[in-house]
């Protein structure tokens, strides 16, 4: 009796009966690859590779690879050519100095960590519910009317344009044409972080050469000046860098913030977010237990437990964000509260057997 009281004490502590997951069962946890036995999954790609069907989005991506290819060009043919030319180059087949090939190497080892955690990104699912029903010690689990009535977990949302609840939703980016989920968070920040360091490389390079020149000048009645298209797309790089700097910098700070809190921008309108603990904890959530995964552009995050809680912020929803709930949801791209009920598994009856409906915050 006194083991049976202190298991019921412990399930109420976990939140059974509240909407939380009272244990960790084996179906809260990432499904089977894709050839395993026994996925319920619905059809998506093997191995956790998809694509996503949306002219902005691909022409956002596409865009992005061509800005990338346009300041590699800039850099090597008017900065790292015009300078380190030599006849008898370090490397045979790339005509630069010693200097010149090192700072070759590692530009182009920036843009293409840059570029690969881009491509990731875009084609890799960012996290979409493997499980059709929730478990037996959920409580009050809700279920998707437009997923055909699959099961919800509480961190999950439904990107309206990647037609599925994909858990701990960010936000869907048209930049990655992709959402930001659980699975493809650490390709997103890389992308992001290795766009910013080659941005400022970028202008790095563009300004100690447009210095170089300046100071290697006798006269500047004798000065060569530069050709016109030399100075028109420097310019035009430099101005893409510094725009891409300040653009990627804000974002950054809100992943980073993400992390810090364990809280989605998606849960951040709505006031909620996961269990808190510290930084670490988090950040090895997103990136990996093994640090030496860190760095390289591959999903490395544990497999999930669609059955954490999303906890209500501690002063809650006010009355400016109710009016707005529905703004907010159309600018994340979620489908909001309309899009949900109470799994027929877990709804109330009355005395008379008729259900009882549930309002529940998303």
């Amino acid at each position: 009796a006194a083991s049976g009281e202190r298991a019921a004490a412990g399930a109420r502590a976990r939140g059974e009966g509240t909407g939380l997951c009272a244990t960790a069962p084996a179906c809260c946890l990432a499904p089977p690859t894709a050839d395993g036995a026994g996925r319920r999954a619905w059809p998506s790609p093997a191995a956790g590779m998809w694509f996503i069907f949306d002219g902005l989005g691909i022409f956002l991506g596409l865009m992005t690879w061509v800005l990338f290819a346009f300041a590699d060009w800039v850099v090597v043919r008017h900065v790292l050519i015009s300078w380190f030319w030599t006849p008898t180059p370090w490397v045979p087949g790339l005509p630069l100095t010693g200097v010149g090939t090192f700072l070759f190497v590692v530009y182009q080892s920036l843009l293409a960590l840059a570029w690969v955690s881009h491509v990731r990104a875009m084609f890799t699912d960012p996290g979409t519910v493997g499980e059709s029903r929730a478990p037996a010690s959920l409580r009050n689990s809700r279920v998707c009317k437009i997923c055909d009535g699959r099961w919800k977990p509480p961190r999950a949302h439904h990107c309206k344009t990647c037609q599925r609840c994909i858990f701990r939703m960010d936000h869907h980016c048209p930049w990655i044409n992709n959402c930001v989920g659980l699975s493809n968070q650490k390709l997103f920040i890389l992308f992001l972080g290795y766009t910013a360091a080659s941005s400022v490389v970028t202008l790095v390079m563009l300004i100690t050469g447009a210095v170089c020149w300046v100071w290697s000048q006798q006269s500047w009645s004798d000065a060569k000046q530069p050709s016109g298209v030399a100075l028109l797309c420097s310019g035009a790089v430099a101005i893409e860098c510094l725009a891409a700097v300040l653009f990627v910098w804000d974002f950054l700070s809100e992943q980073i913030e993400s992390i810090q809190t364990n809280c989605t921008l998606v849960e951040t309108y709505q006031r909620t977010h996961g269990e808190r603990s510290t930084f670490m904890t988090h950040f090895r959530s997103v990136f990996g237990e093994q640090w030496y995964v860190w760095p390289w552009p591959y999903p490395s995050a544990p497999a999930p437990d669609y059955c954490e809680p999303a906890i209500p912020d501690d002063d809650g929803p006010g009355w400016s964000d109710i009016l707005t709930a529905a703004d907010d949801d159309d600018s994340l791209g979620i489908a909001g509260e309309e899009s949900e009920a109470v799994s027929a598994m877990e709804m109330p009856t009355s005395d008379s057997g008729r259900p009882i409906l549930r309002q529940r915050r998303e």
